[in-house]
């Protein structure tokens, strides 16, 4: 029978395993567990202004904070913000929803991207309603939020229309589809993700890896072949 010593050395080796196990977590995993919060006042009045990260803008607001109870999405400056939620990742605004099975009965097998753990995860659709955050499989669900990106970063950037009351046609790159789009610009504001003409915009983002070019090669072939 083990000595109480022995049986005590154990015990304090398997805490110690369990702290260091802990430690090792991924930092995301404990970033998004804060970050992706949400926005909550508390219960009681007092008028504290305060941060927080908004997971649909993907940027940190104010808020007024009502000093008691609420969650730890809550900073004292933008700053503090900024600095503790910047390691989630930037993905399309349709990828940073909650999955939604909508109000129908149905049991539809769909996959949604969870912004938690930056994978995309089954659940299932009643058949209406819902948001667009719904693929029908976890390959065009990943390839949609978070794509091999062999193009400029700002080709990846959602369409923005800007701030101000023009009305010029431009074009962006729509990553779902994987083509060049109309749409208007107001003129002012927006991002890059903004072209003259449809050409440039598809010589832009529509760069393409050799692999990707060799299979597509090989494709055409079997087309022309198959028409034989």
């Amino acid at each position: 029978m083990a000595s109480p010593c022995v049986l005590l050395m154990c015990s304090l080796l398997l805490l110690l395993l369990l702290e260091r196990a802990c430690a090792q977590e991924t930092p995301l995993t404990g970033i998004a567990d804060i970050c992706l919060q949400p926005r909550l006042e508390g219960p009681c009045r007092a008028i504290h202004f305060r941060w927080y990260y908004d997971r649909y803008s993907q940027t940190c607001k104010e808020f007024t904070y009502g000093g008691c109870q609420g969650n730890d999405n809550n900073f004292l400056d933008f700053t503090e913000c900024s600095e503790k939620c910047k390691w989630i990742k930037k993905v399309p605004k349709i990828c940073r929803l909650e999955s939604e099975p909508g109000i129908c009965r149905g049991y539809i097998a769909r996959y949604f991207f969870n912004l938690r753990t930056m994978r995309c995860e089954k659940f299932y659709y009643g058949g209406c309603f819902g948001n667009e955050n719904r693929f029908d499989s976890p390959a065009t669900c990943m390839d949609f939020c978070l794509p091999r990106r062999t193009a400029p970063s700002f080709c990846y950037s959602p369409k923005e229309e800007g701030s101000c009351s023009a009305s010029v046609s431009r074009f962006y790159y729509n990553t779902r589809t994987k083509t060049c789009e109309s749409f208007t610009y107001t003129g002012c504001g927006g991002n890059n993700n903004n072209f003259v003409t449809e050409k440039s915009c598809l010589r832009t983002c529509r760069r393409r890896t050799k692999k990707q070019m060799s299979l597509t090669k090989e494709l055409d072939e079997y087309k022309n072949l198959s028409r034989k």
